[in-house]
């Protein structure tokens, strides 16, 4: 098997496979400048991606070699970690439009036999735009249903969207789901940010939700199709 040995800071040697590090910039240079048909990287995730190199190639973090060490040391930046989100999401506006998603999908379940979602903790990515400040939360809903004697599990990664105007008065609230390589996106509502909209949200909610399934299996019907 082949190395390549790197020699850094006076620290010592540190070799690393070199077919892992030809994996990392074939990736790099396919998906950041974009297959045909495909969207290319931002410059914010092409960065990302050249720090993880960055790290491969210098590999500085010794003391998070192990995955319990970076679990433990996950666990230790948890409070830290909550504070720093709420503080930046702190607004009544994303609160409440966040619980409006969370009281939907408790309402669902009530409502669906066998029927099941994995929030993720609940943590809400920050997608800043030019013109539109952008929430999203994956998670996973899961349907258990027998078919004859057999469990049958289906498991669908759900996206939850919360988008602010910044140049108006207003919050649009959608959801979606990426399948064969596209994003399905279902716009829920677009509500006045002072509006009591929870009821209707989550009325809207179910029937998006519904819709957002119909698409995703004709896509997998398509796809089978080929």
């Amino acid at each position: 098997m082949k190395y390549l040995v790197f020699n850094l800071d006076n620290t010592g040697k540190h070799q690393i496979e070199e077919t892992q590090v030809k994996t990392y910039l074939i990736d790099t240079f396919n998906i950041a400048f974009g297959y045909p048909h495909q969207q290319p990287w931002t410059i914010n995730d092409f960065e990302c991606r050249l720090e993880s190199i960055r790290e491969l190639l210098l590999s500085r973090n010794h003391n998070l070699d192990s995955i319990d060490v970076v679990i433990d040391k996950m666990i230790s930046m948890h409070d830290k970690e909550s504070s720093s989100t709420q503080c930046s999401s702190s607004s009544d506006t994303f609160n409440k439009a966040a619980n409006a998603f969370h009281q939907a999908k408790s309402e669902f379940i009530k409502t669906n036999n066998n029927c099941s979602w994995s929030d993720g903790g609940c943590i809400w990515l920050h997608n800043t735009q030019i013109s539109l400040n952008e929430y999203r939360h994956d998670d996973i809903l899961t349907f258990d249903r027998y078919h004859g004697r057999q469990l049958i599990t289906q498991s669908f990664i759900i996206t939850s969207f919360i988008t602010l105007s910044l140049e108006k008065d207003c919050i649009t609230l959608s959801i979606g789901s990426t399948m064969n390589g596209k994003m399905i996106r279902m716009p829920i509502g677009c509500y006045s940010k002072s509006q009591n909209y929870i009821g209707d949200f989550q009325k809207n909610f179910t029937i998006e939700l519904h819709r957002l399934l119909i698409s995703i299996v004709k896509e997998r019907q398509a796809m089978i199709q080929l």
